[in-house]
């Protein structure tokens, strides 16, 4: 372990207590956003795709920001903060470590502050699960504590959405000329499939309220993860169908997500289930995520052939897969994981090395973001369709998977599909 670290490790190893109660009334998590603006800043939230299930967080406990991906790191700290606790109120320990790293060890501006490893042991976590609402608080003193529970029945008037000033795409012919140099390269046999992304630019009339945007994706009808992460005066927001891995005891489950046909054809689905060009795509994930598990599985399950995810404007080819662990964790099989072809490419060397020629630095864009609970269950997903926040601007990210038959035209179409989710979010028709 590094030396920084080390000394790091003392304040970790502090003694914390865990005041935790079940609350019996509806909490809006875009409520306590709006409630609890001294947190701003500090916030996040993570929302399942089937919305039954969310977590959300104010104010930092501690936060573990280093500027390189190290899992064994993140779970030694967790460890050692989980021992240093003392539970009060109901048990057992709800608190759950929110974060993720980032896609590559590199720097992209546009995630100034974040970590490569980047996670939150909150203040106040907000837990809603199997129908119920749980609250944790740490550290806080008993009247602190009677403050925060007294706001929860008030609310306040809704905020709204600035107006988009203008909203335009950034280096859209670089990325037209990336996809040609990418199916060059599969001609002559150095790649099998990259997926290259590109950036398009919102400005608003001012800094937007993040509780808006948990408001129309909490109501909205995307079949897909929520994540919304503050640091500082930057915000990233993510609206992903994708899973990266679950782990429940000593189950996981993840799945294939890859090849994509828009929702406006009438047999979209139909014609996606026989697309030559998206079920090879598709199997080449397939394929690599159970290369990268079999190390860390006693058994794995695999369907032979692939099912549809539906989302609001496109459908995916998509393949559940699930299994038994044996001697590992899940911040290691996130690293093993990461990133699948399904963000990366295949070969997955020669695939990333491509995209740093030609895109440079990804952040968190299609990085792993999740949590970690005490029992060292979690989940992570991959943040695509995402967008970072800083003042009135907002930077959106989305792309596609490039294989040998790819064309160029109809890659940038795909991707401009794909912005839709951030767009909606933001209020821009299109």
């Amino acid at each position: 372990m590094k030396e920084a670290e080390s000394e790091m490790m003392e304040d970790y190893t502090s003694r914390r207590t865990i005041y935790q109660i079940q609350w019996d009334k509806e909490i809006l998590p875009y409520q306590l956003f709006n409630l609890y603006q001294e947190y701003a800043g500090s916030r996040y939230f993570f929302m399942t795709k089937e919305k039954d299930e969310w977590l959300l967080g104010l104010g930092v406990e501690k936060l573990i920001n280093v500027n390189h991906r190290s899992p064994s790191y993140v779970t030694q700290v967790f460890n050692k903060m989980l021992e240093s606790c003392t539970v009060t109120g109901i048990s057992p320990n709800l608190i759950r470590l929110f974060g993720g790293f980032q896609f590559d060890e590199g720097n992209n501006a546009d995630f100034e502050g974040f970590g490569h490893s980047h996670f939150i042991w909150p203040k106040i976590q907000v837990l809603f699960k199997d129908k119920c609402y749980y609250l944790s608080f740490t550290n806080m003193e008993t009247s602190a504590v009677e403050d925060f529970l007294s706001k929860l029945d008030r609310t306040i008037a809704t905020a709204q959405l600035p107006q988009v000033v203008e909203h335009h795409n950034v280096n859209e012919e670089l990325f037209l000329a990336n996809v040609r140099r990418a199916v060059g390269d599969m001609s002559n046999g150095l790649l099998s499939k990259v997926v290259l992304s590109r950036r398009k630019k919102v400005l608003l009339a001012s800094a937007i309220d993040n509780s808006t945007l948990i408001r129309r994706g909490f109501h909205d009808h995307e079949h897909s993860y929520f994540v919304l992460l503050e640091h500082g005066a930057r915000t990233y927001v993510s609206r992903t169908p994708e899973q990266l891995v679950k782990v429940t005891g000593n189950h996981l489950a993840t799945n294939a997500i890859a090849g994509t046909m828009s929702a406006k054809f009438a047999d979209a689905k139909e014609r996606l289930l026989r697309d030559h060009k998206n079920l090879k795509e598709h199997q080449i994930v397939v394929g690599s995520i159970e290369d990268d598990l079999k190390p860390y599985t006693s058994e794995l399950t695999v369907p032979a052939a692939p099912d549809i995810l539906s989302n609001r404007y496109f459908y995916h080819l998509y393949t559940p897969i699930s299994g038994t662990i044996k001697n590992s964790d899940i911040l290691t099989l996130t690293q093993a994981m990461h990133p699948t072809p399904a963000l990366g490419g295949f070969p997955k060397a020669e695939a990333a090395e491509f995209i740093q020629q030609v895109e440079g630095n990804r952040g968190f864009y299609g990085a792993p973001i999740g949590y970690i609970d005490a029992q060292m269950d979690g989940e992570f997903v991959v943040a695509i369709r995402s967008m970072v926040l800083a003042g009135n601007e907002a930077v959106l990210y989305a792309g596609c998977g490039i294989v040998q038959d790819s064309r160029p035209e109809e890659e940038l179409y795909e991707t401009e599909i794909k912005f839709k989710p951030m767009l909606q979010l933001l209020g821009v028709s299109q």
